[in-house]
């Protein structure tokens, strides 16, 4: 366990050693990035990851090992070649970051920079500026979406438990990382999943604080949490999504500014998946 890492409440031989007594007929493993970073993981049906993963994130408070869904064991976490440039200096200087920065500000200027980003880059001279902001303004975007609904949407996983696109292999990983929350793993693991502009080298686009910054947000005002990460997909459990226009405007044009592959229509995203309790995104 590295400097800079916050000690989990058990150790990792310990959690191995109860993954092993929990799954005795499961696939069990243990890696590690070059910076320290452990990364532990059980295989598991498909079928059984999501109550596997609710398991474990309930065991979380006693244990400090935050689990994630995904579909590649944890050396394949740990040994991609771009961690090299990410040694414990530089994990150490964004954990470090993440824990103080001022979440919620570094929220709205992911939010500031995607709509301008938007109405200068994207839009053309033709179209309504208007329009264009309210997908990022909550004020502009609530009075559009549909009145408040009296319980959360039912929201359906797609692939941490689904077989959409190109999950439908019958098997699953259940990772955990040292962490005080999901919001903390993508700075941990800096490629667990993969947003736009977001390659490592610190070119235009977003950056795994950025996402901290986003997840934490989200985690305290919704109780979102990180669900499933793989490649360019991600899937957040929420717990206390939205019910009111206001709220669900907030969550669609923050999911728009950070997944606009996804999230091209705010409005509906408003009315839907911003309500619901699983947010679905994918970056292309």
């Amino acid at each position: 366990m590295t400097s800079f890492l916050r000690a989990p409440l058990v150790s990792s031989d310990d959690l191995l050693h109860r993954l092993r007594m929990s799954f005795p007929a499961g696939e069990v493993e243990r890696s590690v990035t070059v910076a320290g970073v452990e990364v532990l993981g059980v295989r598991v049906p498909r079928e059984q990851a999501r109550a596997v993963w609710e398991e474990w994130r309930g065991r979380h408070g006693r244990t400090g090992w935050w689990p994630y869904v995904t579909l590649s064991p944890p050396g394949d976490a740990t040994q991609w070649h771009g961690h090299a440039a990410w040694d414990a200096g530089v994990l150490g200087r964004w954990v470090g970051e993440a824990a103080s920065q001022d979440h919620d500000a570094r929220a709205a200027s992911v939010l500031v920079s995607a709509c301008r980003w938007a109405v200068e880059e994207v839009a053309n001279v033709d179209d309504d500026f208007d329009l264009w902001r309210s997908d990022y303004d909550p004020d502009r975007l609530a009075p559009l979406l549909a009145p408040a609904v009296e319980r959360p949407l039912q929201g359906v996983s797609q692939w941490a438990t689904g077989t959409r696109d190109f999950f439908e292999q019958d098997w699953r990983w259940v990772n955990f990382v040292a962490a005080r929350g999901g919001y903390e793993v993508p700075v941990l693991l800096p490629r667990v999943y993969t947003t736009w502009g977001w390659a490592g080298y610190g070119d235009r686009g977003l950056t795994p604080l950025d996402t901290s910054a986003l997840l934490r947000r989200w985690h305290e005002q919704w109780g979102a949490e990180l669900f499933f990460a793989d490649g360019s997909y991600l899937e957040l459990v929420v717990d206390r999504p939205p019910l009111d226009p206001r709220g669900a405007a907030q969550v669609a044009a923050e999911l728009r500014a950070y997944c606009h592959d996804t999230v091209d229509d705010a409005v509906k995203t408003g009315d839907t998946m911003a309500r619901s309790t699983m947010w679905s995104l994918w970056w292309d």
